[in-house]
């Protein structure tokens, strides 16, 4: 594709001539090739700007800078590099968004099990259906891992494109506060987004929770949304209804769908739907309050797609198990072993006021918290597993560049209960099971379905859910 087709929809001017024919997009060099529009992004960490010259000397056709840089080779200057590789991306994989239905999922918490929930709505609806997430990318029967939830523009378009050439009609996309901050969505528009739920997360990024809450809701403007999904019993759920036409869901809130006479047991829950002013008795064997509200949300979302309530019903029933996200394997004396991803404050309360109101003996937690992420959630984690366990393990998560032992030290500050450290999380692991009895319940929280631990930048590999069941010598 020529440059300047790539280009349309952009406002930019150039230093040097020409109208090369693009043969691949990339952001970073080690994947420039001969043809190549090479994209100067900013990071946290580098800034493309100080690379330009390998990804010329690599075969760049062009590069898209914000200043000028000193080469003989075509540069694109732009205002926003990262918008425009947005833009970019989209054109030159065909703008495949605009062909399907993009719904978009936004949230702090339940992003996973509602996606997981509404693909299999919809796909019982008659919908062919792809799921783009934390857990990965799905379609055709087939999973693809995914480093981001919300992959970076290029990935996203160049799956966009595989979706629609493979007659996918709706793609369901979890959409992160990072992505909407970097620009990522620029250039697609929704046919439905869902807000699940606003809490403390990732402010080693955002800083203040008011800048994270801000592009939360900046997503539900008429540029990126053409429906929205709001959940009424959130403060910034009701918010975002005020502000855009929005079909809300809740319990407690006088909603246009509702969960009335909710029953939550160990393995399943059941609740009254009331959907738009139909009723059915909704079984979902995702248990938990928090499960309540993402088949609320899912339900919601597939009613303004068109999908009757007894398809609704019945595709929920339906989902066994989401990946990482309360995910059970219980032992043979009976003991329950729960891996969840729960890695945020309000995460962690929910999945732990469920496990310790089910549990009949033990509640013992076996937890971490990332590195070189937000650290002022260490001390709120610690006293939430403090509030509901009898024992945890306080062990590593993610510790990326940090020093695993002084992250321990942050938590261990607040927690309160009984605790031990092991750092290396298969031993924090066995060390839980072999001292949890048949009553008891073992939370392994905070890496969900993620199989690897980042450390040192490598990611090494490491399934929580593979070493409980290599544990207990479980298939």
């Amino acid at each position: 594709m020529y440059l300047q087709q790539i280009l349309n929809g952009v406002s930019y001017q150039t230093i040097g001539d020409g109208n090369p024919d693009i043969s691949s997009l990339a952001c970073d060099t080690s994947k420039v090739r001969n043809g190549s529009l090479f994209f100067c992004v900013k990071g946290t960490r580098f800034d493309g700007h100080d690379f330009f010259r390998k990804a010329i000397g690599d075969g760049a056709a062009a590069v898209v800078c914000e200043r000028p840089l000193e080469t003989q080779a075509l540069q694109i200057i732009v205002e926003d590099v990262r918008a425009v590789m947005s833009v970019a991306a989209k054109n030159f994989y065909g703008c495949c968004a605009d062909k399907m239905k993009i719904i978009s999922i936004v949230g702090t918490n339940g992003k996973t099990s509602t996606s997981y929930v509404l693909e299999s709505i919809l796909s019982k609806a008659g919908y062919k259906t792809a799921v783009i997430g934390t857990n990965g990318i799905f379609f055709n029967g087939q999973r693809y891992p995914s480093g981001l939830t919300t992959p970076d523009p290029i990935e996203l378009h160049r799956w966009l494109r595989q979706m629609y050439l493979n007659k996918v009609d709706i793609v369901i996309m979890e959409v992160s506060a990072h992505a909407i901050a970097l620009r990522k969505m620029l250039g697609i528009r929704s046919e439905v987004a869902v807000f699940t739920n606003f809490s403390q997360d990732h402010l080693d990024f955002f800083r203040t929770m008011d800048n994270y809450r801000a592009v939360k809701k900046s997503f539900f403007s008429p540029s990126y949304v053409r429906n929205a999904v709001t959940n009424a019993d959130d403060d910034l759920g009701r918010e975002i209804a005020e502000s855009v036409p929005s079909a809300t869901y809740g319990i407690n809130s006088d909603a246009d769908v509702t969960a009335r006479d909710v029953k939550i047991g160990k393995e399943q829950s059941v609740y009254r739907v009331e959907l738009f002013g139909q009723q059915a008795l909704v079984t979902t064997h995702l248990a938990g309050i928090f499960n309540v509200y993402n088949t609320l949300a899912a339900a919601t979302c597939a009613s303004v797609l068109g999908v009757d309530v007894d398809t609704v019903v019945s595709a929920i029933a339906e989902v066994r198990c989401v990946s990482g996200r309360n995910e059970t394997i219980v032992r043979s004396d009976g003991a329950r072993i729960v891996v969840d991803f729960a890695h945020t404050p309000d995460g962690v309360q929910n999945i732990l006021d469920f496990l310790k109101r089910t549990c009949d003996g033990k509640l013992i937690v076996v937890f971490g918290c990332g590195g070189n992420r937000d650290k002022f959630k260490r001390p709120l984690m610690a006293q939430t597993v403090s509030r509901y366990a009898d024992f945890a393990v306080l062990t590593n998560d993610n510790p990326r560049f940090e020093d695993p032992k002084l992250i321990a030290r942050d938590v261990s500050e607040a927690l309160t209960c009984k605790y031990k450290i092991i750092l290396n999380r298969s031993q924090a692991t066995e060390y839980a099971l072999s001292v949890a009895t048949g009553d008891d319940t073992v939370a392994i929280l905070g890496k969900g379905a993620e199989e690897y631990q980042e450390i040192r930048g490598r990611k090494f590999p490491y399934s929580d859910v593979d070493v409980v069941r290599n544990l207990l010598r479980v298939e």
